[in-house]
């Protein structure tokens, strides 16, 4: 599977505004999650919450207190959405159930260890989707859009980028040993196998 069939999807209309905008990585620990694309010049050379935004700017801050780890930036909807004055807007439910496949391919393809999910509404209908799928949604962790920091809460951008900081460290880190953990318990599994399998042979 590749991000191709992300690349090239045409679900919906919002294609007609603006093509796909996806991030350069082929792997991540962690993933950031935002609401839906915004208007770029070159599709060849931007990506997803990049840095001539404020949000891209702390979380720019965010990522470099993390050197060890890998992150991927998407949006719930890929493409632009805009209103009948050409002015960017908020996706429709419909809209984001179109798109909400291309994230799992993602998903999918990087499995990160967290998915940080910007914001109550596009962490909610990923959650709510999630469970409506029967797909696991342990990886997902809701954080405030940085954006709404950045207006509302300023003077706490110190805070919010040391918080956001600590949920990785102790996430990937947690990951990292359930991982380790389930891998014993595999290895555990087979040796069982291995020996059941001796002793029947001993005693047929």
């Amino acid at each position: 599977m590749s991000l191709e069939k992300v690349e090239n999807c045409n679900k919906c209309g919002l294609c007609q505004n603006q093509r796909t905008l996806l991030d350069k990585e082929d792997r991540c620990d962690v993933m950031w999650v935002g609401l839906s694309a915004k208007r770029v010049d070159d599709l060849n050379n931007s990506i997803p919450l990049s840095n001539d935004t404020n949000s891209g700017k702390i979380i720019e801050l965010i990522e470099h207190e993390l050197p060890d780890l890998k992150f991927y930036k998407t949006n719930l909807v890929k493409c632009l959405p805009l209103d009948e004055n050409n002015k960017l807007r908020y996706p429709t439910p419909k809209e984001m159930q179109a798109c909400i496949n291309n994230l799992l391919i993602e998903i999918d393809i990087l499995n990160p260890k967290i998915i940080l999910v910007l914001g109550k509404l596009t962490f909610n209908f990923i959650e709510k989707y999630f469970i409506k799928n029967n797909i696991d949604k342990s990886k997902l962790i809701y954080i405030e859009h940085p954006s709404y920091i950045y207006v509302y809460k300023r003077k706490y951008i110190n805070d919010y980028i040391n918080k956001v900081v600590d949920i990785c460290k102790k996430k990937t880190i947690m990951s990292k040993r359930s991982l380790v953990a389930s891998s014993k318990k595999t290895h555990l599994n087979i040796v069982q196998v291995a020996q059941k399998y001796t002793r029947d042979t001993i005693n047929s």
